[in-house]
């Protein structure tokens, strides 16, 4: 079977590229500059797959986004170091950020499904009173809560005419106007 290296290096020099990235898999441990290349390489791979799956990664880190930081972090770093082949990690990689693309877009077109696997928004403060139930469900603290409202330049719940725990975990705040 033919692998991708095998591809890439069948009309050029794969002597060259053998020196320059230490092989798809190395045999031997990799040198700096081997190193060096495979890590511009990966970057720039990762890079372009990130962006080809769009950029939520980045903005509004949900489970299922923080889920595809840590595996591409993962991947990419063994591809890096050689301890996995580099035509695997961009394989690999590519299919993880095409698998959250596809999710995203179904949750997009499905509040059933964006619910299943982003998880639900809850009120925590309806017009300045705690909403103790829904507190305890997110697991959120009254001083957890007191805490995200100081942060939003609120000084207690008396000020709050909503406060939510979003999907992606975080606390936002609609003040009461006074």
């Amino acid at each position: 079977m033919t692998g991708l290296w095998d591809l890439i290096t069948a009309g050029g020099a794969p002597g060259f590229l053998e020196e320059v990235f230490g092989g798809d898999t190395p045999q031997h441990p990799l040198a700096l500059h081997q190193v060096a290349a495979r890590a511009a390489a990966v970057y720039i791979v990762g890079l372009a797959i990130v962006r080809a799956g769009k950029s939520r990664l980045i903005s509004r880190a949900t489970s299922l986004d923080i889920i595809l930081g840590f595996i591409l972090g993962s991947l990419l770093s063994r591809g890096i170091t050689g301890h996995a082949s580099i035509s695997a990690t961009i394989v690999a990689s590519a299919v993880m950020v095409g698998i959250h693309w596809i999710f995203t877009a179904i949750a997009f077109r499905s509040h059933g499904f964006g619910t299943l696997i982003k998880g639900h928004a809850y009120p925590v403060v309806q017009d300045g009173k705690l909403q103790e139930e829904n507190m305890r469900r997110s697991h959120i603290s009254v001083a957890d809560l007191l805490e995200e409202l100081r942060l939003h330049g609120v000084h207690g719940p008396e000020a709050v005419a909503l406060a939510m725990k979003e999907r992606n975990g975080e606390i936002s705040v609609i003040k009461k106007d006074m």
